[in-house]
């Protein structure tokens, strides 16, 4: 805004000064010609001409002079405050009229909104830029509707400001403008609803909030906000199995995590509820998933050699996903060696050994120095391997990746 307001002034600069520069030539003009009449009328009374020819000569000049200052008298200024007042006249036009477009394109809530919510990120806004944020979002959204992203924001602060009615309603609004095939937008939209039901329920599990997450998790079986909430909603409405069954999940998307820890707890406390009512639990899958590994590689191979080869070390899917579940480097010059892979080396969130009952062990020598397979990598491979086992994989690396 203030950016703005400087352009809005240099262009006030540019509109006043060409009117006032008019009048400056003008009165600049008159002057020259005065000073060229004093002049003239010096050299002509100093010449050696007949005073009858002088005086013909000044009156000559006397009539140039008359002549200029009439020519300059058709030239009718305005005066500086009407002037003046056009530049100002101007310039609110020009001012009301960039204010407006920039008003109602949006621009200037958006700008405010950003700032507020990058300050949000390091400190807590205060009550007025608290309601400033969520009055520039209502703008922006209004502004702008088929932004998504500016909608949902505006719901979340809607629910933060405990507006839980107005907030579902934007949700839906917004799980409506949503296509089908965004389903982990439309997962997410469906949780938000789920929480905000929730509050303005005075935090009281009823099976239609349920219903929103289970809708959610359907579309998103990951979606790790959806899994917490639909296990403590399970547990609260008495459907234990159902709340084992979505906090398992979630342990298993987070148990590299801190806060594994706590849900480990709860989820013990289900299984101890469902033992008391005579059901079998198996909480062998909690058990943290290593494989051991002992890398070496063949004679042939190793004579190719080079100190500064590295050697990746990966557990893979048997099918599903193509990235590691579970990856290290080392370096060729120390093989043979032994590794341990686990879950504190997954590739991608969500993705872990604990997932996957077997895998799909390599070995590669990267010639490339680069993880992706390419022609002149050695490499070794060892499947079906039990991830939870005690025994140690004896891998080879003996072929050459044509």
């Amino acid at each position: 805004m203030i950016i703005t307001l400087v352009l809005l002034l240099v262009t006030l600069a540019f509109v006043i000064w060409p009117a006032f520069s008019r009048r400056n030539a003008h009165i600049s003009q008159e002057a020259e010609n005065l000073r060229l009449y004093t002049q003239r009328k010096q050299e002509i009374m100093l010449s050696e001409d007949s005073e009858e020819d002088r005086e013909q000569m000044l009156l000559e000049l006397d009539r140039e002079l008359i002549s200029n200052d009439s020519e300059g008298a058709t030239f009718k200024d305005a005066s500086p405050k009407q002037k003046i007042l056009t530049a100002f006249a101007l310039f609110i036009i020009m001012v009301s009229s960039v204010l407006f477009l920039y008003e109602d394109l949006g621009a200037q809530d958006e700008l405010i909104a950003t700032e507020l919510l990058n300050k949000m990120n390091t400190v807590n806004l205060s009550k007025e830029e608290q309601v400033l944020l969520t009055s520039s979002l209502r703008h922006a959204t209004e502004s702008n509707p088929s932004n998504e992203e500016w909608a949902y924001l505006y719901a979340r602060t809607l629910s933060s400001d405990g507006q839980y009615e107005e907030s579902i309603v934007t949700f839906e609004r917004i799980l409506e403008a949503l296509p089908e095939e965004a389903k982990a937008d439309r997962s997410a939209a469906l949780v938000q609803i789920a929480q905000a039901k929730f509050n303005l329920a005075g935090e009281k599990a009823d099976d239609m909030i349920y219903d929103y997450l289970k809708s959610a998790l359907k579309l998103a079986p990951n979606n790790s906000q959806a899994l917490g909430m639909g296990g403590i909603m399970a547990y609260e409405l008495g459907y234990l199995e159902e709340a084992f069954d979505h906090w398992k999940a979630l342990w298993l998307n987070i148990s590299t995590r801190p806060e594994a820890a706590s849900l480990e707890q709860g989820l013990q406390q289900i299984a101890a509820e469902l033992e008391s009512q005579g059901k079998t639990v198996d909480m062998t899958w909690m058990t943290r998933a290593e494989v051991k590994v002992l890398v070496s590689i063949s004679d042939q191979l190793k004579a190719q050699l080079q100190d500064t080869d590295a050697v990746f070390v990966m557990a893979k899917a048997l099918t599903g996903p193509v990235m590691p579940l579970a990856a290290v480097r080392i370096m060729a010059k120390d093989l043979p060696m032994q590794v341990s892979l686990n879950d504190s080396q997954g590739m991608v969130p969500g993705l872990s050994l604990s997932t996957f009952e077997e895998v799909q062990l390599i070995a590669r020598v990267a010639k490339s120095g680069e993880p992706i397979a390419k022609p002149g990598d050695f490499e070794g491979t060892f499947s079906p391997v039990v991830v939870k086992s005690d025994e140690t994989v004896n891998l080879l690396i003996d072929r050459i990746i044509k």
